[in-house]
């Protein structure tokens, strides 16, 4: 893997170099001990056998939060007050993420790139945004991505199903939320 280790405006992950393969022995916590990307197993690598993707809402967007309370962790690409900043970001602070790790692959969900806006234009035009900045650290970077999706099930929205609900204004909602997704991926 050649990619190059992106850093934005600001250094999200300070301290932290590329992961990369050092073999069993080594003590270095943050190192491969068995994954080898180039070693051959089979007549393909190791990187070709295993698709490792870091998963965009998960890694970036959840905040600890469950039944009990709200989350408890503050991210620092978190901090500003507009919404489409706090995307920009965490886009960078992501990047970073990926080719410090070392993996090939990401995946997102649209809201979790791009915040919601007041309606379907609005959030379109954010996706939109959104998706043309992952596409300019993919280019500078070479990470791909694997796959990206809707998210229609996190919004009170969707409590009696997308494609499904009896609702039509929900289910077309759903659908202008699929469209765009197929279209940013």
């Amino acid at each position: 893997m050649n990619r190059s280790v992106f850093i934005g405006d600001r250094e999200y992950f300070p301290g932290i170099a590329r992961i990369q393969h050092e073999g069993p022995e080594t003590d270095n916590p943050l190192a491969f001990k068995t994954y080898d990307p180039s070693r051959l197993v089979g007549g393909k690598t190791m990187e070709e056998h295993l698709r490792f993707a870091v998963c965009y809402w998960h890694t970036f967007c959840a905040t600890g939060g469950d039944p009990f309370g709200p989350g408890t962790r503050i991210h620092p690409w978190a901090e500003k007050g507009d919404p489409m900043d706090r995307s920009r970001e965490r886009v960078d602070a992501a990047f970073e993420f990926f080719t410090k790790l070392n993996v090939p692959f990401w995946c997102f969900h649209d809201f979790d790139l791009a915040f919601e806006g007041a309606g379907v234009a609005d959030s379109e035009k954010n996706l939109e945004q959104m998706v043309g900045l992952a596409r300019e650290r993919q280019d500078a970077t070479g990470m791909k991505l694997l796959w990206g999706t809707a998210n229609v099930f996190s919004h009170p929205r969707y409590m009696n199903g997308a494609s499904t609900n009896p609702d039509f204004a929900v289910v077309a909602y759903a659908a202008s939320q699929v469209k765009a997704a197929i279209d940013a991926t």
